[in-house]
């Protein structure tokens, strides 16, 4: 996570400066349009999508973060829940005891299915890879 914070930050430096950089050149110019204008503009844009992908990032950072902290919040608050003796084999609410795995079962495929709505698909939550006890997809290539 820090080295997304440092890569946005470093980011927003280079497009604030990209910025003051239009300025310069626009009170160079005169107002009038030229080459270097031109020139200034276009790194502002590159600089300004630069800083917004890593906008995006961070906030799939934490929206990560924030899934996997929920997920292992229900896990355990299930489990504790599940060692609590229950009356006639129901719980408090009068339905029958979950086990973790169930649960963690269960969380796998809403986690799939939703990861499935936001790339646009219907279907595909039984071909999922496969997640970790805590019930979150591994993300090998993410060192954040």
């Amino acid at each position: 996570m820090e080295s997304t914070i440092k890569t946005m930050s470093s980011a927003y430096e280079d497009f604030a400066a990209a910025a003051a950089s239009v300025v310069r050149e626009r009170e160079a110019s005169g107002g009038r349009r030229t080459a270097a204008t031109d020139v200034a503009l276009e790194n502002f844009r590159q600089r300004w999508e630069l800083f917004r992908a890593s906008c995006d990032r961070a906030e799939e950072v934490m929206d990560m973060a924030r899934r996997r902290i929920t997920t292992e919040y229900v896990v355990d608050a299930a489990a504790s829940a599940a060692e609590r003796p229950a009356e006639g084999g129901l719980t408090p609410a009068g339905l029958p005891p979950v086990s973790v795995p169930q649960l963690e079962q269960a969380l796998h495929a809403v986690n799939s299915l939703a990861a499935d709505l936001r790339r646009g698909s219907g279907g595909g939550a039984l071909s999922s890879p496969p997640t970790s006890p805590s019930g979150v997809t591994p993300q090998g290539d993410k060192a954040d």
